[in-house]
Formats: structure tokens, sequence, C-alpha cells
């Protein structure tokens, strides 16, 4: 998962080298970010994005690996001679999906929920500064 994430940051950051240095130009069409350009870093930003998305899906998508469970020195047997299962292990996940400036916010949990509203949070401020940079910087 720590690949995806960090595939996903270096397109992010190909994408934005490739903005900044005119090679590329960014729109939002609707509430949809759209990236035009025809530079090998906006390309290879776009592949990188593209991938990690992908490796993220597919590591979401992966069966846990758990060992074998190691009983108390404490505990009671409940059935002696019955073999004990381990517990079925357990995912928690979380995300954001934003329809326009409106947040969804989602979590399996109330830990993962709360990380999830700071996560929003962090992304509409960085919205913020960035539709304020291009507009201020590229006016048309």
């Amino acid at each position: 998962m720590a690949g995806a994430v960090g595939l996903i940051a270096l397109g992010i950051a190909l994408l934005a080298y490739a903005v900044s240095s005119g090679e590329a130009t960014a729109y939002i069409f609707l509430f949809i970010p759209v990236f035009q350009g025809s530079s090998l870093s906006a390309f290879a930003g776009t592949m990188l994005l593209f991938a990690g998305i992908f490796l993220f899906f597919i590591s979401m998508a992966t069966p846990l690996e758990y060992g074998p469970v190691k009983p108390s020195p404490h505990a009671q047997p409940q059935n002696a001679g019955q073999p004990v299962s381990p517990p079925p292990p357990s995912k928690k996940f979380g995300g954001v999906v934003f329809l326009g400036p409106f947040p969804i916010i989602f979590g399996s949990d109330k830990k993962i929920a709360k990380w999830m509203i700071v996560a929003a949070f962090v992304l509409v401020i960085l919205l913020v500064i960035v539709l304020w940079y291009f507009t201020t910087q590229h006016p048309r």
C-alpha cells in the first residue's frame, strides 16, 4: 500500500511540475480535475497516477495474512480437544468522496471516520490554495 501512495504522490508531483513549467494546463470541469499536456513529464505523471490508483485498489483486494494464534498462559480451555480457530482478520477502511464542493465521508469505525474528516478538511484547504494560485497567476 505504501508503494501505491508513493506512486500517486510522485504522479501528482510530476503533473504539478508540468503545469508550473507551462508544459501542461490544468482545468476543472464540473468537479473533475482535467490535465492537458504533451510533455514527457505530463505523460509520466498521468501514468504514475493511474498506476498508483490501480495498485492501491489491488492492495485493498488482497486477503490479510495472519499467523497462528498463541493462547494466553492464563486462558482456560473452553472446548478441550477441539482445535482453536483464530478470529477472522478485520480490515479498517475509510474514504472521502467529493461531489462538487461537498465531501461524503465514510469509515469502518469512528476512529477512521475522524481521520477521514481531517483528510477532507486538508483536501478542501489544498483545493482552495490551488484554485487561488491558478486564478491569480494565470488570469484569462
